[in-house]
């Protein structure tokens, strides 16, 4: 997904532009894949179209934490 913010009203072509990359389908709903917003219309309460991002901000799968090494274990290289 993408927004671009500007300080000018979209042109038609702009728009047409935006609407052609198609939707982005999520379990909340349908979002456009490119949005153009101006910041009036930010400033306005109007926000962007998206998943909330609580649900889906991650971008890796963390990985579960290490138990400390154990005096048995040996280093990487081999110490």
């Amino acid at each position: 997904m993408g927004v671009l913010i500007s300080l000018e009203e979209a042109t038609k072509p702009m728009r047409a532009e935006a609407a052609s990359a198609g939707f982005y389908e999520s379990p909340w709903g349908k979002h456009p894949r490119v949005q153009v917003l101006t910041i009036e219309e930010l400033l306005a309460g109007q926000g962007i179209d998206m998943p909330p991002i609580k649900q889906v901000n991650q971008t890796f799968k963390k990985t579960p934490r290490q138990k400390k090494d154990s005096p048995g274990q040996m280093g990487l290289l081999g110490e």
